[in-house]
């Protein structure tokens, strides 16, 4: 009786004197009640693999039949912009309109382009109202440098079927994501395997 009742109260010292050590000494350094805390902050995306774009504004070049309405064939906006973020290979892009005058049967076919070559397709359709209108892309990776973004128009409306006009105002975006990566490496191609 002895020995299980000075078992349990050495187990009963020991798991205690644990508890108070993990709690005065959470860093393990041996030094009690020296840690400092700190707010973690929030995530806010990862500044060397994402980059943001205003396109298209005001500033950049319109060629439209008959401006500011998108309803023909090869109706398109460009720029020329820098892109920093080396390797990039997805864009998230956002589009608001001032005005949508599509009705059924209406869309316009667009194509985001970079330097000439299309990077994707999307579709804006009556339902789509003023947007925001949401789409995502990944393509083979870009370098970094001067690049020429352009939207094009690959249709023309039915008669009758309407016409959009872009907001112009600096509220549309392309975001960039590129840069090196956990998939960029050996851990990539370990990954690949299964």
């Amino acid at each position: 009786m002895f020995k299980t009742t000075s078992l349990m109260l050495i187990l009963i010292m020991l798991g205690s004197s644990g508890i108070i050590l993990a709690a005065g000494d959470r860093d393990n350094n041996g030094v009690p009640d020296d840690e400092v805390f700190s707010d973690p902050g929030t995530f806010e995306g990862e500044s060397n693999r994402d980059e943001t774009i205003i396109f298209p504004t005001s500033s950049d070049t319109w060629d439209l039949k008959y401006y500011p309405y998108w309803w023909n064939y090869d109706d398109t906006v460009f720029g020329t912009y820098t892109i920093s973020t080396d390797n990039v290979d997805h864009a998230e892009i956002t589009i608001l309109l001032t005005t949508n005058s599509l009705v059924s049967g209406g869309y316009c076919d667009i194509d985001f382009r970079i330097d000439g070559n299309t990077m994707g397709s999307f579709q804006i359709l009556p339902e789509d109202g003023l947007g925001p209108i949401n789409e995502s892309f990944d393509f083979t990776a870009i370098s970094a440098g001067t690049h020429q973004l352009r939207y094009f128009a690959t249709n023309t409306v039915a008669p009758g079927c309407g016409s959009i006009v872009w907001n112009v105002t600096g509220s549309n975006s392309v975001v960039f994501s590129g840069g090196s990566s956990l998939d960029d490496s050996t851990w990539g191609m370990i990954k690949s395997a299964f």
